[in-house]
């Protein structure tokens, strides 16, 4: 009985998950150029050197109004994120709109969370950061949001690049 791979399935699986890896990283910098283009076009991309940032990431994007460090455990389309200067305006439009796309759609037992993202109210009677959950109750937390002189800082740990593509959009077009 053989127990060892041969040399030519080796090679074959080292280089199936060299492409994938490159796959990814391809993508996350892909990511990082939508994420420069909805904040208008201003932005930079560098290599993520380890533990620079909140997590392993592929590469991180700074801009006026945002820094996105997209994740290494991904496939290249999710991103740590914080989004800074955002107006009171802009973001109660990117909170209905957040809470609007994770609508419930489960019946009356559920343990969604009716504002999973805290109000503006809220955030004026606070001096902390303030917990951004995820709708579902026993979800861990999305991230957190802070005002500060009228200015409003968002940071979501995990996020879609699709996602936060639209919230710099809405933020950019309600400032």
């Amino acid at each position: 009985m053989n127990t060892t791979m041969s040399e030519a399935s080796s090679t074959s699986l080292r280089m199936a998950v060299e492409a994938a890896r490159a796959a990814a990283k391809a993508a996350a910098h892909t990511a990082a150029l939508i994420l420069i283009e909805a904040d208008g076009g201003g932005g930079n991309i560098h290599r993520a050197w380890r533990g620079e940032g909140p997590a392993d990431a592929w590469c991180v994007v700074t801009s006026a109004h945002f820094t996105a460090h997209l994740l290494s455990e991904s496939h290249g389309d999710r991103a740590h994120v914080t989004l800074t200067g955002i107006t009171p305006a802009a973001y109660e439009q990117m909170r209905t709109w957040a809470e609007d796309r994770d609508d419930c759609r489960h019946d009356h037992g559920c343990v969604c969370l009716d504002d999973p993202w805290p109000t503006l109210a809220f955030l004026s009677e606070s001096t902390e950061e303030c917990r951004i959950d995820y709708r579902r109750a026993d979800e861990d937390e999305r991230g957190s949001a802070r005002l500060a002189f009228n200015r409003i800082t968002v940071t979501l740990f995990d996020e879609p690049v699709t996602v936060v593509d639209t919230l710099l959009r809405i933020a950019r077009a309600a400032a």
